[in-house]
């Protein structure tokens, strides 16, 4: 009776896949609306993710739940996902953008004025989508790093390099040679909270973990962390649907 308790209850599980991490150091859930749910684990574990799962089954379903109607919407299609407006709230920039069919059989995204234009054989949704995203990474690239530069010289801390990236789950990390790596979707959150997600990054240079020592220095640099660190965990909401496309 109980095997088949068990059972039953692992076949009722959410469904769920598989992440190998090489950077992982323990085994964790994470939800997305592109993804679902994701189970990452070390490179070595040798454990059973149905039984992890299983026992975070109430907060797996919740988390779903929460990003059902987003998750409904990238599964729709390029078509429902192209925007007739763009918000860059780390700049303070709205787009309105214009879809321009020309005789072009490519697809690009370009400014014009105060309007971004998405001209070429606009009836390809998917090219569309991907000259948004080549427009965003573009964006990205020349907007954050500045506003990195900015927020280390404010606080008199420096790094090696850093970059932008599309990344899945992370807002950002330093690696152990000072290398900062930025999400490139960080241009859709507000201002305060993307120099707060920076200076946790540069407070990296100083502290490698997340020790006492580590919450200590980055308080210094942001007295509002903890705020912050609530308002991020709804930071994901800002971001719209394409960009997770």
């Amino acid at each position: 009776m109980f095997r088949d308790s068990a059972s039953s209850a692992l076949n009722s599980l959410p469904e769920f896949q598989i992440r190998v991490s090489n950077r992982a150091r323990r085994v964790r859930l994470t939800v997305t609306p592109r993804d679902g749910l994701v189970v990452v684990v070390p490179h070595r574990w040798r454990g059973d993710p149905a039984t992890l799962v299983a026992e975070k089954a109430d907060w797996a379903r919740a988390a779903l739940a929460t990003v059902a109607e987003r998750h409904a919407l990238l599964a729709a299609g390029p078509d429902a996902l192209l925007p007739h407006i763009i918000e860059l709230g780390a700049l303070g920039e709205i787009w309105p953008v214009e879809y321009r069919t020309t005789s072009s059989a490519s697809v690009r995204a370009y400014a014009e004025g105060t309007m971004l234009v998405v001209s070429g054989a606009v009836d390809d949704a998917d090219a569309c989508l991907a000259a948004l995203t080549r427009w965003l990474d573009r964006t990205a690239r020349e907007r954050l790093l500045p506003l990195l530069a900015q927020a280390a010289a404010d606080v008199g801390l420096a790094y090696q390099s850093a970059r932008v990236r599309s990344q899945r789950t992370r807002w950002g990390s330093c690696s152990s040679r000072a290398t900062i790596s930025l999400n490139r979707n960080l241009v859709f959150l507000p201002l305060p909270l993307v120099r707060s997600l920076m200076l946790h990054e540069l407070a990296h240079t100083l502290v490698m973990n997340h020790s006492q020592r580590f919450w200590v220095a980055l308080e210094a640099l942001d007295p509002d962390t903890q705020s912050h660190r609530i308002q991020m965990r709804a930071a994901h909401d800002f971001v719209p649907p394409w960009a997770d496309a």
